[in-house]
């Protein structure tokens, strides 16, 4: 802008003055028959082409160099990338509110990974994540969540457009170089507002001591952001290391696929942490990511097209968390996943909510416990607690379509469905084939009669699923098709209480919903835990049989809050 202020005077100036032996004057005064009036002039005007050659040539980089980010331009083919907010704050970086970021805050951008064979991308987003979770740890400095850092990767945005939509002011990038046992990581913290480099550096060490590595980097960025450490973060940022660097490699890679989750990807999450154990048995870390990957299996079991069928890990997962407990007693992530086997699984509810309380406060920064307390209190009709959880969650991860879907139930089944919509168009715009969300989205188009638009996402379901749904939208269109709908939904219908007994409760046939409701119930399904939520069972509250099919999941005598 300076630049562009100045270029007219300048411009004006050269034109109507001149400079001569006597000075600066009008071209009109100027004595032209002066032997040395046209060299003078030839040097004039040579000179102020230097310096507009110079001026363009600072904006370009400035504007086009400087502005961009490396790590982004390097991580390959651009895609469609999240549109900026408005800037109401005259340039500076601004949270999801409007209101401009802290200082102190941060993204962390997943590394490029520039290893020879350009294989080791777990390796590289695993050294990004695990900053990204020392930084965490830090209670005065801000850090977006790693599924809205993630998002941006491989996406050639500038880094303003990413610093506004995760409300940070910094953003660190960089790269790592991993060849046989020798790793380099280079880093650089950078201000999103105007590209300003706050520090970089670059790191060289062995798979041995990485933990070193991004202990150092968590400590630079600290003293560049002036962040005071309490006396707890003055002795350790990063986590301890593991003794075998096998271990750590295979806990990356589980982390790597854990969190790209199917049911395949969490079968080889399973297997690398498994891999991780055998080569270090006291890994506190991989017994606790092993734990929360059966604690989600059984989930996936049910709901993935690829899963050949259900598959039970609740033994596994226990087994599993109460490993790392006895390894790190404080680990939030296998507190995590002991109280989902103690809720879902089990059905103790008090037991479940003291291990998800005890995992947030050792951790307060652990994402996936706020999500799944969340969700353990939004099942319990516990709606305006568990929106505290989820906004909390959503304060430093906006970009976590897992997140919002879990927001969305919440508001669904709070009989909100036009606020619940609004929150399964933003995780679908995130992840636009998210079957969960897919389904949620048309069960709160028909809450609100909306039966077009209920019948085109139905269109996306796969399978029985989207078969059943469609019928039950053209009974509900037409009641002559509800007892051939009905018939079809009971011989090949989904299974789970929001499967056959939702359905059948949108046809009106409340009996019919009660006894697969039994069914269910009397094998022990883990999603059971949904019946007490789902607004469609309202008008079975009342009945007898239903108490007590909530007596038997551990919520007796339950009535509209």
């Amino acid at each position: 802008l300076l630049l562009a202020i100045g270029f007219v005077p300048a411009l004006v100036f050269a034109w109507v003055f001149e400079v001569t032996p006597e000075g600066i004057v009008r071209d009109a005064d100027a004595v032209r028959s002066r032997s040395g009036a046209p060299h003078d002039a030839r040097r004039m005007d040579i000179g102020i082409l230097i310096v507009l050659a110079l001026a363009v040539g600072f904006f370009a980089v400035d504007r086009f160099v400087l502005r961009k980010s490396p790590a982004a331009v390097a991580g390959g083919e651009a895609t469609q990338g999240v549109a900026a907010p408005e800037n109401p704050s005259g340039g500076h970086d601004t949270d999801g509110a409007g209101t401009p970021a802290s200082r102190k805050s941060i993204a962390v951008l997943p590394f490029t990974d520039l290893s020879p064979g350009h294989d080791q991308e777990y390796f590289s987003d695993g050294m990004s994540e695990e900053i990204l979770n020392a930084l965490a740890q830090i209670k005065d400095l801000k850090v977006a969540g790693r599924t809205s850092a993630f998002y941006f990767k491989g996406r050639n945005e500038d880094l303003r457009v990413i610093a506004a939509a995760l409300g940070v002011a910094n953003v660190l990038e960089g790269s790592v170089r991993k060849q046989g046992n020798k790793v380099r990581i280079t880093a650089q913290l950078i201000q999103a507002s105007d590209g300003f480099h706050l520090w970089s550096d670059s790191y060289d060490g062995d798979l041995e001591n990485v933990f070193e590595l991004q202990e150092r980097i968590a400590r630079s960025i600290t003293d560049a952001l002036r962040i005071v450490l309490d006396a707890r973060q003055q002795v350790r940022l990063a986590n301890e290391a593991p003794l075998s660097a096998q271990a750590h490699q295979q806990y990356l890679r589980g982390r790597y696929f854990w969190s790209r989750r199917s049911y395949r990807n969490l079968l080889t999450a399973e297997q690398a942490f498994k891999d991780a154990i055998a080569a270090d048995s006291d890994y506190a870390d991989a017994w606790a990511a092993l734990a929360q990957t059966y604690a989600l299996l059984y989930e996936y079991s049910v709901n993935d097209p690829d899963s050949p069928g259900r598959r039970n890990t609740s033994a596994e997962a226990l087994e599993a968390a109460e490993r790392a407990l006895k390894l790190d007693p404080g680990s939030s992530a296998a507190l995590a996943a002991r109280a989902v086997v103690r809720f879902q699984y089990q059905f103790d509810w008090a037991a479940g909510e003291a291990d998800f309380r005890a995992a947030i406060a050792s951790n307060p920064s652990d994402l996936t416990a706020l999500q799944w307390y969340g969700e353990f209190l939004l099942v319990q009709r516990r709606f305006a607690e568990a929106a505290v959880q989820l906004d909390a969650a959503l304060a430093v991860d906006p970009l976590a379509p897992i997140i919002h879907m879990a927001k969305a139930n919440s508001l669904a089944f709070d009989n909100r469905p036009e606020a619940a919509l609004v929150e399964y168009d933003e995780a679908l715009h995130l992840f636009p084939t998210m079957y969960v969300a897919l389904k949620g989205k048309t069960f709160a188009l028909l809450e609100l009669g909306r039966l077009d638009e209920a019948a085109a996402v139905a269109s996306q379901l796969a399978g029985g699923e989207g078969q059943s749904m469609r019928l039950v939208i053209a009974a509900m269109r037409d009641a002559a098709l509800v007892d051939d709908a009905v018939r079809t939904i009971l011989a090949e219908g989904p299974g789970g209480v929001s499967g056959k007994p939702r359905m059948l409760m949108l046809l009106g046939r409340k009996q019919l919903a009660l006894q697969q409701l039994e069914a269910l119930i009397a094998e022990g399904d883990p999603l059971d835990i949904y019946l007490y939520a789902i607004p469609e069972f309202e008008p079975l509250w009342k009945e007898t049989r239903f108490q007590a099919l909530l007596g038997k999941i551990g919520l007796p005598h339950r009535t509209p809050p």
